[in-house]
């Protein structure tokens, strides 16, 4: 039986919501939407700096609690766990509540944790506020994406997707680093001390100035929000701000329901949504598999103390950074190319109308050969730091490999918010589910692995891995387009 109107409407996670515009999507000039853009990802990089500041000290929290290095890894694989676990809550919250909310609750549990961190002293406190913890700063990962896409067109989303990876991106080199630097002069405590600090210089202009963007509360921008929707400059400005009149798009009814993580968890059954979600969770556990291994594995091999480990990090945060500049306007220049091959005219103001349009290979010409290049060198990682290389060259591999793999996993990003335009916060909560539940697992079992059959055999099961990748990607490439039409 076919859906009515009403089941296709409040079933939006599930639909492809691709529909034409004759108006400007956003009334946000092009400078409100960058440094919109540019906030979202700031605030999106505690997540990833908070799980990645911590690999330095290691070691010296290991032998500061009297446990083994398995049990501090526990405390990685716990982390990672609570971030995909806490968006699939805060995406539908978000999608409902707005973007606002969502980031006030954030950041009050992530600061809170923090703290408590900072005091704590014993292995099962670590254990249980790492998790809290991760489960503050998850969601705004989620939360960036969903900023981006309330504002920017699938014309120009690479590159705007790009500015919202930013802070992923640069968290993982710069935060091993801060950790070395904090770890190794101020005591492992102080990283949790730095991160409430920083975490709160980023709240509290976030509170004051940033304007409320999610559409089913503010339409494209011209609706004005209210109670904690508004930021505190409105709230200044006009203390009783009127309904406007004529919103250029109707305002919904505002009703907030429970978070409902079965919304985001029926994606993984979407298609082609469920297999674009696979492919990008095998690309990110992946880039662990890689990144946890090295402060063990150059530990071993070139004995660096927690400063040096952080410094190792630096080639991994240039590579990610430049893939995912680069890529991000290839990804728009292919994307403009199939649409004049196409007849279709780009106007990037406007939404797009992708009915009919191979969206999925737009995307794909690009990430596929990233995804094939990264199953390439991380094939050939694991044999060659098995001889213990110069460490020039361990470091130039750990380079491409970020390059590729960032890159690979941003251009998936912005294929799943082309997908899914009205639900973003929850698809990419869907997102971060599949790849911090693979991440968690790589994590996990990289260093036994490693311990049992060698850096070889290990990476080459890796490689194996982001072959079911390829082979994924390669069927939503072919199929996507007949999906969706099927849907």
């Amino acid at each position: 039986m076919a859906p009515s109107p009403s089941s296709q409407a409040t079933e939006a996670t599930e639909a492809t919501p691709l529909l034409p515009a004759t108006k400007p999507y956003s009334v946000f000039t092009t400078n409100q939407k960058r440094l919109i853009i540019l906030t979202a990802a700031l605030a999106s990089s505690f997540s990833p700096l908070s799980a990645n500041i911590y690999y330095p000290a290691l070691n010296s929290i290991a032998a500061d609690l009297r446990v083994t290095s398995a049990q501090i890894n526990l405390t990685i694989t716990t982390y990672m766990l609570c971030q995909g676990l806490a968006p699939t809550f805060m995406g539908s919250f978000a999608d409902q509540a707005g973007r606002r909310p969502a980031y006030i609750l954030c950041f009050a549990i992530y600061i809170t944790g923090n703290i408590a961190l900072a005091l704590q002293h014993s292995y099962p406190a670590l254990l249980i506020l790492r998790a809290i913890q991760s489960s503050g700063s998850s969601g705004t990962v989620a939360l960036s994406s969903a900023v981006a896409a309330d504002v920017i067109t699938s014309a120009e989303r690479g590159t705007y997707m790009g500015l919202t990876s930013l802070g992923i991106i640069l968290a993982p080199s710069l935060g091993p680093l801060l950790g070395g630097l904090l770890s190794q002069y101020l005591g492992w405590r102080s990283i949790f001390w730095f991160l409430a600090l920083a975490s709160g210089i980023v709240f509290l202009p976030l509170v004051l100035f940033f304007p409320e963007t999610g559409r089913k509360i503010v339409g494209d921008g011209s609706i004005p929000p209210t109670g904690w929707n508004r930021s505190v400059l409105a709230w200044y400005r006009d203390p009783a701000p009127s309904p406007s009149p004529t919103p250029s798009e109707p305002e919904p009814e505002p009703r907030i329901t429970l978070p409902n993580p079965l919304s985001t968890l029926r994606l993984l059954l979407h298609r082609p949504t469920g297999l674009i979600l696979l492919a990008n969770g095998i690309i990110f556990a992946s880039y662990y598999a890689v990144t946890a291994g090295i402060p063990s594995q150059f530990h071993q091999i070139y004995h660096p103390n927690d400063l040096a480990i952080g410094l190792i990090f630096i080639p991994a945060g240039i590579g990610s950074l430049l893939g995912t500049t680069f890529n991000g306007l290839i990804v728009d220049w292919n994307y403009r190319r199939l649409k004049g091959q196409a007849g279709i005219p780009v106007d990037q103001p406007r939404k797009q109308d992708q009915e009919g349009f191979p969206i999925e290979q737009a995307r794909l010409q690009v990430g596929g050969p990233m995804t094939i290049l990264a199953t390439l060198t991380i094939l050939l990682y694991g044999p060659i730091i098995d001889t213990h290389p110069p460490l020039p060259l361990a470091l130039a591999l750990i380079f491409v490999i970020c390059f590729t793999i960032t890159a690979a996993y941003n251009i998936l990003n912005v294929l799943i918010v082309d997908l899914h335009y009205s639900t973003p916060a929850t698809a990419m909560a869907a997102n971060n589910l599949v790849r911090c539940f693979l991440g968690a697992a790589a994590t996990g079992l990289v260093h036994p692995m490693i311990q049992r059959w060698g850096n070889g055999v290990t990476y080459t099961a890796v490689a194996g891995a982001m072959g079911v990748g390829w082979v994924l990607l390669g069927v939503v490439y072919r199929f996507g387009l007949f999906w969706r039409g099927h849907t």
